[in-house]
């Protein structure tokens, strides 16, 4: 059996068209885990192209053809799912977007694997051989975290990925964000086994390790737990954490001891009603800047993530939180366009409003409006984003954090800087015309959220788990 496993992407993260370079990359691990999956007894021969960092060559040929899809890579998939249907191969769809999608999905693909694969695909393969697919795959047991197993690492392009050396620990978050797709997609909060993750770790031949979990706090005993163990291997991490890590003393100091470098934080906005009508409770009534020096006390880097486009948000809040932010000590802020993804209540919620105006998922990334905003035009909340996004980038904000303690990554700091003011350059040529061919907003050179030394990221998601 010929087995071809696609990472696909959207026209931002391209290969062959997007803006990224290496050093704001991480390496994803959907599809190395896939290709661990597969029953030995097949003797299948798998290969695995990640559109991230290579072309998809459209003269190979399989028998059995995985693609994963978030919503903004829902599009590429389809369209090379339906290629490889018309050359006769079966074509299986997986990932949030299909999950959560599952009817759309079926319209391109042989078989859908909804939620997580690792018992749903090796059923799924043997299936195909014996001549008997189904059209849906979904564990109907309770999921066992002991399943989830080392990702089959020889085929991620290292030399192609600054993150190459990327881990999961636990899947999904407890918090339920009303923007978020991550508690959707995971229904339970889960964490793998101490002792399999720093077996994982050892073996990686790298000194830092990018953790791909939404929320590396979930079950706070766990943690302690983990990183007791991780603080023995003297690596460096950087990873994602809710803003109540600095409510734990002791879990807090345990992450300091076991080598974190660097946290990728939701704050999400500056104003205490778009948090409460997000149901981001865990941040309403927090001083930020209080989280900000305790976490530099620690040597601990902060990328803070803001959204715009909260139906309590009006023209007034980019004035207010580009000077915010400019003054306060993020080392690396990350701006985004509040985005109702399919799966969430709060898609539901508008589309019974007849607020959504495009179903093209491709402009589902974080970086266009693809809904009516409740107290300012879509080009308002477009150019609005974009001036906070070019005052926190600019190099007067930069002069203010460079020397601000923890000094000594700021190199790193200053390097994501000029990596970011090259791609905000370049998605102007990029997504600009396809923004305009389905009259999307479009407010002079736009960049996406930025990806940094810490690892590329959305706010709450975690698209790259099988």
């Amino acid at each position: 059996m010929r087995i071809l496993l696609i990472h696909p992407q959207n026209y931002l993260q391209r290969h062959a068209t997007g803006i990224y370079g290496r050093g704001l990359r991480y390496a994803p691990l959907t599809m190395p885990t896939l290709k661990a999956l597969v029953p030995p007894e097949l003797g299948a021969d798998v290969r695995i192209v990640d559109e991230m960092v290579e072309d998809l060559d459209e003269t190979l040929s399989a028998d059995v053809v995985g693609i994963t899809a978030i919503t903004g890579t829902a599009n590429r998939a389809y369209e090379i799912a339906d290629r490889y249907r018309a050359k006769g191969a079966t074509v299986v769809l997986g990932g949030v977007h299909p999950t959560l999608r599952t009817d759309e999905s079926l319209g391109h693909a042989d078989a859908v694997v909804r939620g997580y694969a690792e018992r749903s695909w090796p059923a799924l393969l043997l299936d195909v051989a014996a001549g008997r697919l189904q059209k849906v795959y979904e564990d109907p047991e309770p999921f066992d975290p002991s399943l989830i197993i080392a990702p089959d690492r020889s085929s991620i392009h290292r030399r192609d990925y600054i993150g190459w050396g990327t881990v999961e620990m636990s899947r999904g978050c407890p918090n339920d964000c009303e923007f978020c797709i991550s508690h959707r997609f995971h229904p339970n909060y889960i964490c793998r086994r101490v002792e399999d993750v720093i077996e994982e770790v050892k073996a990686l031949r790298s000194k830092t390790v990018f953790f791909l979990d939404p929320n590396l706090i979930g079950d706070r005993e766990h943690a302690k737990e983990f990183f007791s163990e991780l603080a023995k291997l003297n690596k460096w991490w950087v990873g994602c954490a809710s803003l109540d890590v600095v409510d734990d003393p002791e879990l807090l100091g345990l992450i300091a001891k076991s080598g974190c470098r660097g946290l990728l934080m939701g704050f999400e906005s500056i104003r205490e009603e778009a948090l409460k009508s997000s149901s981001k409770s865990q941040n309403i009534g927090r001083r930020y800047s209080a989280v900000i020096d305790t976490l530099h006390d620690l040597g601990i880097l902060v990328q803070a993530c803001f959204v715009f486009g909260f139906d309590t948000d009006d023209t007034s809040v980019f004035e207010e939180a580009a000077e915010y932010i400019v003054n306060a000590k993020f080392d690396l802020p990350q701006i985004s366009i509040y985005t109702p993804f399919p799966g969430t209540p709060v898609f539901d919620r508008l589309e019974a409003e007849g607020r959504i105006t495009t179903r093209n998922w491709s402009l589902y990334n974080g970086q266009n409006v693809v809904f009516r905003p409740q107290n300012m035009s879509a080009a308002e909340l477009a150019c609005g984003t974009d001036l906070v996004r070019k005052r926190a980038y600019s190099w007067g904000a930069l002069s203010k954090r460079l020397f601000v303690k923890p000094l000594w990554v700021k190199p790193l700091v200053f390097l994501s800087y000029v990596g970011f003011r090259f791609y905000q350059h370049r998605i102007a040529k990029v997504g600009g015309e396809l923004a305009v061919a389905e009259h999307a907003p479009l407010c002079g050179p736009r960049g996406p959220a930025a990806p940094s030394c810490f690892g590329e990221a959305s706010a709450g998601t975690n698209p790259e788990v099988p």
